[in-house]
């Protein structure tokens, strides 16, 4: 199993570290928003909870379509 590890580009790593901190910080914003929703104003809280949220998965995807053209541009020769 590690062998097959040893094989892999370091790219494939950072793509797999910058998906999960994505992931993570959408999670940790969106559920400590949430929480702090309370009293007249909660509908609009929850929906710039909701703004917020998807601010951050767009960061993420645009960080993820950039790392994804550095990960396809530093393939190794012989790879098809």
């Amino acid at each position: 199993m590690f062998n097959r590890l040893r094989h892999v580009r370091k790219m494939t790593y950072v793509l797999w570290a910058w998906c999960l901190a994505i992931l993570a910080w959408a999670v940790a914003g969106g559920s400590s928003a949430a929480s702090t929703c309370h009293g007249t104003y909660a509908n609009a809280c929850q929906a710039g909870t909701g703004i917020g949220v998807a601010l951050i998965l767009f960061v993420g995807f645009c960080g993820f379509v950039f790392l994804s053209l550095i990960w396809f541009m530093t393939r190794p020769k012989g790879a098809s």
